[in-house]
């Protein structure tokens, strides 16, 4: 029996499920994301004792989630008194995380879809399942059942939310009197007579089909994205609608690339919450110098800073306010020059050392200014005026500095003080999300990006295990660490700990840097990269780097 993990996007059933032995691990599929979740809500049609199990299930296993529905009902739905009972039970075991509300329906033919909306605690990204199955989709699915869960942008959540308010104010609280009291009514049966002609059209529909195109064959065919379609009995290629369309099918690399981009997200640091250096520049036109001259192919450029912080002190407080981008990198992937990409899992973890590191540089502030930067600058007048003096001397300037160009100096000082004190020493970050495309063209193309990505996963854990210093100031234990930056999978992760992994790991990256050297296409490195990760042979990876290297020649 294979065991079933769809990762996101997905869509239920698949089709492997009618060809092959298999289930689903979580029972409905999106089940894993609901156990990591803060908050879940949307529209449950008909639900049953399947369901309401389901769910308290969830509300126990998950502590920190939070849930609102609107269950939909309609006659002869298969909701009964007695299952909405026991969500009523729910609503008041769990008063605090969970709020229901009833919304009957007119006539039979008025049916809802299932569309729950539910967060993700370890980033902002938010999934929506949507689909015909009732019951929150552990409804029994049939021929012309397709469920989706899918990541929704900002501008579908809001549009889907003010739905779900609106339905919200039209529903009854499951907890008022009659709420539970649905009549349990069920649908006519039609007559034998009704259901053999329905039985006979069904089956005339599907021999002529067949018949006519031998769509059977593509039937067969069409078991995985990705996977080789066979030839057909008549020794022809069958070509799915979609291709006839022109869609091209995404390949398996392809789509292992699209999975690892949708577990992360793009990490930017807002350079205008940046506390600049606390030495300000000095313009040298205040001394009649000139910052900048030039002789033909001579330039001569005069570059003045001033301080009023021991050298010490200003070196301790730039290495805080320079840690973040040390941070970023043991907990980030390269995507290109000045793009980190940071997995989910890896979030709260980096934030706990930001954390730490922002306490850091302000209690150097607070040591330094004591809370009151004008009396700072005033203790450091005096040593100050000296030293702008000095300057001015070895200028060859008579005379001293002139007060105005003392009071600028200090003005400039002042600010870059006052910001380094504020509530955040660390600069605030931006979160985005990106998605693979495979799209390709004469300037385009999205493989080089994906190769950064997959050579930044596959090296980290090898320079994790190989290099002493690599875990180095963090908190963070190497466990954690490890265990967050896994996207991809690694066969090397399972193996940590022993002596002879070393050796591996270091002509692991040594082939890493072959590849990465390599003048062949970024997608073949990509591949290459994909095999070092799933733990394939060295000489197997050498031999097809070789094959990779004599297309190229040709």
């Amino acid at each position: 029996m294979r065991i079933l993990k769809p990762q996101v996007p997905f869509i239920w059933p698949e089709v492997r499920i009618s060809k092959e032995p298999s289930i689903y691990e979580h029972y409905p599929p999106f089940g894993d994301l609901v156990l990591g979740a803060t908050w879940l809500f949307g529209v449950m049609p008909a639900v049953t004792a399947r369901g309401v199990r389901v769910l308290d299930e969830w509300l126990e296993c998950n502590s920190d989630l939070k849930v609102s529905v609107v269950v939909v009902v309609y006659p002869a739905c298969a909701a009964r008194q007695s299952d909405l009972a026991d969500l009523e039970a729910i609503a008041r075991r769990h008063s605090d995380r969970f709020s229901a509300r009833i919304l009957p329906l007119e006539q039979v033919t008025d049916r809802s879809i299932n569309a729950l909306c539910l967060s993700t605690k370890n980033s902002d990204m938010v999934h929506m399942v949507v689909g015909p199955s009732e019951d929150l989709g552990l409804d029994p699915w049939g021929e012309g059942h397709l469920n989706f869960a899918l990541q929704v942008n900002p501008s579908l959540l809001e549009a889907f939310r003010c739905h779900f308010d609106w339905l919200w104010d039209k529903a009854c609280d499951i907890r008022l009197p009659g709420a539970t009291d649905i009549p349990e009514l069920v649908i006519p049966k039609g007559s034998e007579e009704a259901a053999r002609t329905w039985q006979s059209y069904r089956d005339e529909v599907r021999i002529v089909q067949a018949d006519e195109d031998g769509s059977s064959d593509l039937a067969q065919a069409v078991v995985e994205p990705g996977e080789t379609v066979p030839e057909s009995s008549a020794g022809k290629v069958p070509q799915s609608p979609t291709g006839q369309l022109g869609i091209k099918a995404l390949d398996p690399l392809a789509k292992f690339v699209a999975g690892l981009y949708a577990k992360g997200s793009l990490v930017s640091i807002d350079k205008l919450s940046k506390i600049p250096p606390l030495d300000a520049p000095l313009d040298p036109k205040l001394f009649g110098d000139a910052s900048k001259l030039r002789s033909g192919s001579v330039t001569r450029k005069v570059n003045l800073r001033v301080s009023v912080i021991d050298e010490k002190t200003l070196k301790e407080i730039d290495a805080c306010r320079n840690g973040l981008r040390a941070l970023l990198t043991k907990f980030t992937f390269g995507l290109a020059d000045n793009m980190r990409w940071m997995p989910n899992t890896a979030r709260n973890l980096f934030e706990s050392e930001l954390e730490r590191a922002n306490d850091e540089g302000l209690k150097l502030i607070s040591a330094l200014l004591k809370g009151d930067v004008d009396a700072f600058l005033a203790g450091k007048r005096e040593k100050l005026v000296a030293d702008l003096d000095g300057i001015y001397s070895q200028l060859g300037r008579p005379g001293h500095v002139t007060p105005d160009i003392v009071e600028k100096v200090i003005a400039s000082l002042k600010v870059r003080l006052t910001k380094a004190q504020s509530s955040n020493f660390m600069p605030t970050l931006s979160y985005s999300s990106i998605s693979f495309t495979s799209t390709e063209g004469a300037f385009a193309s999205p493989w080089g990006q994906a190769y950064s990505l997959l050579s930044d996963i596959a090296a980290f854990p090898r320079k994790a295990y190989t290099d002493s210093f690599f875990f180095r100031g963090l908190k963070t234990s190497k466990k954690e660490l490890l265990a967050a930056m896994d996207v991809a999978d690694d066969a090397i992760y399972g193996d940590l700990g022993t002596f002879e992994l070393e050796d591996q790991s270091k002509l692991e990256i040594d082939l890493l840097s072959v590849i990465e050297k390599a003048p062949i296409e970024s997608k073949a490195r990509c591949k290459l990269v994909r095999k070092i990760v799933e733990g394939a042979p060295i000489s197997s990876i050498e031999e097809e780097l070789d094959e990779e290297l004599k297309k190229e020649l040709i």
